[in-house]
């Protein structure tokens, strides 16, 4: 009766181990880089800027110099 007991417990304390780790793998932390290379961007490309928004920040850097 008393094992029963302890493995009554046992069982508890790993059924709310594994649901805390468990918790711990969200949706968005998929996929996310974990091993670094130094050096090297390894993040997702940028998009190309178009012609507009190009001279406009050509302007904006022209208007900045001293």
């Amino acid at each position: 009766m008393i094992m029963t007991r302890a493995y009554r417990r046992i069982g508890l304390l790993g059924a709310l181990a594994v649901l805390l780790l468990v918790q711990g793998c969200r949706e968005e932390e998929q996929g996310q880089i974990l091993f670094h290379e130094k050096g090297v961007y390894q993040g997702q490309a940028d998009e190309p800027l178009d012609d507009e928004r190009l001279d406009e920040l050509r302007s904006r850097a022209r208007a900045q110099k001293f």
